[in-house]
């Protein structure tokens, strides 16, 4: 039964094609699994690994090491899903231009949290609050990257 649905949903034009809106819905679900995933990385250094350091620190520590990870997984599966391209094929040059456009899912939420720290910092402390937070500072995020990704990181990829 999963089998034949999962097949289903692979022949559908919207989610198969390589129009550019079949590629933003599937950056959309390539970015839910990296925002669950990074998710689970942010509970876990932020309530878990990091708990014996203080706020705000514990906080930017948190994105730090979430991104560090989460580009990772992230570079293979935007090249797989979002853009069917190899995931041997890819070079180093386009590594580092993912890293770099990634950068923004770095930059952008610390700057948010330190803006956080300064109003109501109680937000980082509460674990809802907290994801509820990174959730919507990352989702807001996601349609630029998709344009960068398909622009710039993976262009001569899809030029090929």
């Amino acid at each position: 039964m999963y089998e034949k649905l999962l097949l289903l949903v692979r022949k559908l034009p919207f989610i198969s094609g390589d129009t550019s809106s079949a590629q933003l819905l599937r950056t959309y679900i390539v970015g839910g699994f990296n925002l669950v995933f990074g998710l689970i990385l942010n509970y876990i250094f932020q309530f878990l690994v990091l708990s014996s350091v203080e706020i705000p620190l514990r906080t930017y520590l948190t994105n730090v090491f979430s991104f560090s990870l989460g580009v990772l997984v992230s570079y293979f599966i935007s090249r797989k899903i979002i853009f069917k391209l190899s995931i041997k094929k890819g070079k180093i040059k386009e590594f580092i231009n993912f890293l770099v456009t990634n950068l923004i899912n770095l930059i952008v939420p610390l700057f948010i949290w330190y803006l956080i720290d300064k109003f109501n910092p109680s937000i980082q402390e509460n674990e809802i609050q907290f994801l509820a937070a990174t959730i919507i500072i990352h989702g807001a995020i996601l349609p630029l990257k998709y344009l960068i990704y398909k622009f710039f990181v993976f262009k001569d990829s899809l030029n090929s």
